[in-house]
Formats: structure tokens, sequence, C-alpha cells
């Protein structure tokens, strides 16, 4: 199929949302004032007078889920089934934020007016949203069954299982739906979702290691089918002893900046966030006339929230320009200073 079409769409909606470089014009101007105003004159956004974060996130994360819906329509065949597979990823968003309202004792009906993908009916009104509420209702969804089994699992833990669980059938499903894609689209895409699977793999091993101390026999049945890591290699990983044989193993090989020896592993989720930034970015300015110019696409502009996101924040909690600036996906250029 022709993608011309597909390509004038998501070069208009790159130059809109995304060459603007919006958090770093936000972080210039130093306050959150002038920062929503350059938000709502870039994106178009219509924010409340002192809109919460959760606000500013959601309506620019409607914006982007409409827009990336926008291009359904002009898709056929294998491409659509594998966009339709893309997009089921705000469904898996929408879950997670629902787990994490129920087991945090949150307002559930907040998160109930801020889904993208869900049905809002999907969560009753005026009515206690329990764990036990929840698993009812999600019974009549195609996600019920799957994550029925983690009923029993501690509240200290479940979140991690979901996240998990939700991960892993969405990736493999979309690994699935590429295979059957053309040659070349099939190539394109497979090469940034390997990485994806690659970083998200190890990624979930170290925090099941540094904070859950989950067993190793039940890490390998999370593990994403896909990737480039050799399987044995991954193995290793998952059995290994302890954290610190994990992160020194890891430093040995080509994720080794994820463990930087003079930083501290937190960083590891904001560095990995920053590679596929860079691999997603590449394959959008090099994919030319195909899907995984929109598949790459899809990836950059839920950055460009986190973005937005981290840097109103920073400024709201008072961080230095610079701190904020190190928490940022996009790329730093030679010679950038702030202060």
């Amino acid at each position: 199929m022709s993608y011309a079409a597909v390509n004038t769409k998501a070069v208009a909606v790159y130059a809109r949302f995304l060459k603007p470089e919006v958090p770093l014009k936000i972080l210039e101007a130093g306050n959150i004032k002038d920062g929503l105003a350059i938000l709502e004159s870039t994106w178009g956004l219509e924010l409340t007078e002192n809109p919460h974060l959760l606000e500013v996130n959601v309506k620019m994360a409607q914006k982007v889920y409409d827009t990336l819906n926008g291009f359904h329509y002009y898709l056929q065949g294998s491409a659509r089934s594998f966009y339709n597979a893309l997009l089921t990823r705000y469904e898996i968003q929408d879950l997670k934020r629902i787990f994490r309202a129920v087991y945090h004792d949150e307002d559930v009906g907040l998160v109930r007016k801020s889904l993208l993908a869900l049905d809002p009916m999907l969560l009753p009104k005026d009515q206690t949203v329990g764990p036990d509420e929840l698993f009812k209702v999600l019974e009549a969804t195609p996600y019920g069954r799957m994550l029925s089994a983690y009923k029993g699992v501690a509240r200290d833990k479940i979140l991690f299982y979901i996240e998990m669980e939700l991960d892993r059938s969405y990736y493999e499903r979309l690994i699935k739906e590429a295979r059957e894609l053309p040659k070349k689209d099939r190539k394109e895409i497979m090469a940034m979702l390997n990485r994806h699977v690659d970083l998200l793999n190890i990624r979930y091993i170290y925090r099941g290691k540094k904070t859950y101390d989950i067993l190793k026999s039940e890490m390998e049945n999370f593990v994403i089918h896909g990737g480039n890591i050799p399987p044995k290699l991954l193995k290793s990983w998952i059995y290994a002893e302890d954290v610190n044989a994990l992160v020194r193993s890891v430093r040995n090989s080509s994720f080794s900046f994820l463990f930087q020896e003079k930083r501290n592993n937190q960083m590891a989720d904001i560095l990995a966030t920053r590679d596929l930034a860079a691999v997603y970015e590449k394959h959008y300015q090099q994919a030319g006339l195909s899907l995984g110019r929109i598949v790459a696409l899809s990836i950059l502009l839920e950055n460009a929230i986190k973005d937005v996101s981290t840097t109103l924040e920073g400024l709201r909690l008072g961080f230095g320009k610079d701190l904020i600036r190190s928490l940022l996906t996009i790329p730093m250029k030679e010679g950038e200073v702030w202060q």
C-alpha cells in the first residue's frame, strides 16, 4: 500500500508537537505560568486556570490519542491490523492507572474521567471500587481472565505483577502482528520493537531483584519473548544471585550505559527511556514512506508528554534547570547549558 498520505500527516504532526521542543521552551521560561501558556499555544490545549498537573497530562494524552487514532483510516490489511494492536497500548495504560488508583486507595472517579481508550462506564459510579470489585468488573473485558490469576498476590507486589503481565502480553502480540507485515515494514518495526523489549526485560529483572524479591522462576515467566538479547544471556541475568551480580553482568554487555559506574542506578529508567527516544527518532527520520514512521512517532509523542510533565513538576518543586534537563528524553546538544 502507499504511505504518501500517512507520511504527509506524520510530518505535520511532528512539526506541530515535536519540532518546537516544548519542554525546553518551558524550561527556558523558568516558571509554571509562562510554561503553561507556551504549552497551550503550541499544543492547542484549553486548560483551566491554575490547572493541576493531572489535568495537563490528561489533556495532552487525549490530544496524542486522538491524533494517533486518525492514522487508522489511512491503513489497510496487515498494516491496519498491526496498528490496531499498537493502539491497545492506551487500554493497557488505562488499566495500569485503574489498578494504581484502586490499590493506592485513590479517587477512582478521577481516573474514570481521564480514561483514554477504555469505556468510563467500566467503572461503576457512586460506588467504592476495591480489589474484589475491580477484578469482578474486568471479567467482562478481554483482560479479565489474564489478570484474574493475580487476585491473591500481596498488595505490595501486585501492581508490579500486573504491569509485567500486561506489557508481556502487549509486546508479544505486537511482535506477532509485526511478523505478518511486508518485508520493509517488518524490518523497521522489528528493529524498534526488539530494542524496546530488550530494555523492558532488563528493567523488569532489575526491579524484580532490587525492590520486589521475586522468585527467579517467576521472573522467567514474565520475560517478554522477543528482542535481540541472546536467550542464554537473558536467562543468566534472571538467575543472577542478586541485584549487584546482575548489574555487574549488564555492565559487561552492550547495555552497560544503563548502570554507569559513577551514577546512581536509579537513573537506569531515565537512561533506558533516553536510549529508546534516540532509537525512535532515528527511525522516524530514516523510515521515509513506511508504517515505521508512525510507529516511531507514537512513542516520540508519549515522550513529549513525559518531558512536559517532568519539566512542570520540576519547576513546581523548585528543582534547578540543569537537574530538570538531565531528566528529559530530549538529547543534549553540544554546549547546552542550563542555569
